[in-house]
């Protein structure tokens, strides 16, 4: 039924149970696991002194990088017990929006995220990367909590 399915990963506990969840699903059904991380980006830097600021930013995207491949490893390792043919891939954007994109372009079936358990009135006001992904994904979308 799912020949792909993505997992987003963004290194916090409800991500890795969704990527648990994803994986017995693929288990299940035979299907490919896409890990995923989306390292937010930066607004680009105008003014004086580019060089100083432009190294900065740099740092701090290298850093959201490592941290995207440090979350893909530690669920990769959790997951080798399943056997499952598991891809990866990181990306930089607005993470809500290359969710969904991914999704689209690999031609995912099934899209298995974690919740953030935002309460219901600032989940409302603020909206969430889970929601979005909910309201605009062209393929199911299974939140787990």
């Amino acid at each position: 039924m799912y020949k792909k399915i993505l997992v987003p990963l963004d290194g916090s506990e409800k991500a890795a149970k969704a990527a648990l969840h994803g994986a017995e699903l693929a288990c299940k059904m035979g299907s490919e696991l896409i890990l995923f991380h989306v390292a937010p980006s930066l607004p680009p830097y105008i003014g004086g002194r580019p060089n100083h600021l432009g190294d900065i930013q740099q740092a701090i995207m290298d850093e959201f990088t490592k941290h995207g491949h440090d979350a893909i490893a530690q669920v990769k390792d959790d997951l080798k017990a399943y056997g499952l043919n598991i891809s990866s891939c990181i990306a930089v954007g607005q993470p809500a929006d290359e969710i969904i994109k991914k999704a689209k372009e690999t031609g995912c079936g099934l899209i298995v995220m974690g919740s953030r358990g935002l309460s219901e009135i600032k989940g409302y006001l603020m909206g969430s990367v889970s929601n979005r992904v909910t309201r605009y994904a062209n393929c199911p979308v299974l939140i787990v909590r």
